[in-house]
């Protein structure tokens, strides 16, 4: 019975925050007001949507090819630490030192290094995206029931083709759900790579847009970036449910 009406009790819900944001913005509206209402956000949004759209496309080719890279890096040191425990326990370390270092930090060296284009920016959010997935699949590879590689052991066969056939389904999810994390990560690591310096992105118009005060262009930027992130995190989403239909955190979802 309840979860027959959770859709309409969401609904009601951002129906009411919208209405009582845009009274409250009508009230305090005047020249440079830090409140704006939800429909001066949405001239704005129509009025500047093709150069929005135009930025955003930019900033998400970064948060794509940075992801790429990260998970990619990522799966690759995670079978290192799980084949090779020695030289890969050094290596995890020297990944989590890394991750240690704000991003805000590292973007600034790495933008002077690698200039305003496109490559530091990707540089950025491959490093975001990195460490998630770097941790949930080891961890994964570390806790795996034991049952499985003892299968592999009676059928005889060796590390890779166990890793592939027996290992790689059962940590699926776990890399995954990763996934949810490293997206939104790399995005908003490639926003803050264009506020180091950059000629394009949905950063450099978030930086002009308060530089100059332009409040409505800074309040529909901030929300088209919230929008985007949560987009990205419905689409891995959409990619778990098609991967692994079986796994626990579809099915409970699927109930809830």
């Amino acid at each position: 019975m309840r979860t027959a009406f959770r859709p309409t009790t969401i609904v009601v819900f951002y129906v009411a925050l919208i209405a009582t944001w845009q009274i409250a913005g009508q009230a305090v509206a005047a020249p440079g007001a830090v409140l704006v209402p939800p429909s001066t956000i949405v001239e704005t949004f129509v009025a500047r949507g093709e150069a929005i759209a135009l930025v955003t496309g930019i900033t998400l080719v970064e948060t794509g090819a940075g992801f790429a890279i990260g998970a990619v890096s990522a799966i690759v040191l995670a079978v290192v630490v799980d084949r090779f425990r020695l030289v890969g326990d050094a290596l995890y370390r020297l990944a989590l030192m890394l991750y240690a270092i704000p991003v805000i930090a590292i973007a600034a060296p790495l933008t002077a290094w690698l200039g305003l284009g496109m490559t530091a920016k990707i540089a950025v959010a491959a490093l975001a995206a990195y460490f998630p997935v770097l941790v949930n699949l080891t961890g994964a590879l570390r806790t795996l029931d034991p049952r499985i590689d003892e299968l592999g052991l009676v059928l005889a066969i060796g590390y890779w083709r166990r890793l592939w056939s027996l290992r790689a389904p059962a940590v699926l999810p776990s890399l995954i759900s990763s996934f949810k994390i490293a997206g939104p990560a790399a995005f908003i690591g490639a926003l803050i790579a264009e506020w180091m310096g950059a000629e394009s992105g949905l950063g450099v118009m978030l930086l002009q847009a308060m530089f100059n005060f332009n409040v409505p262009l800074l309040w529909t930027v901030l929300l088209v970036a919230t929008a985007v992130n949560g987009l990205i995190v419905v689409l891995f989403a959409a990619i778990e449910r098609a991967a692994v239909p079986w796994h626990d955190s579809v099915t409970s979802g699927a109930t809830a």
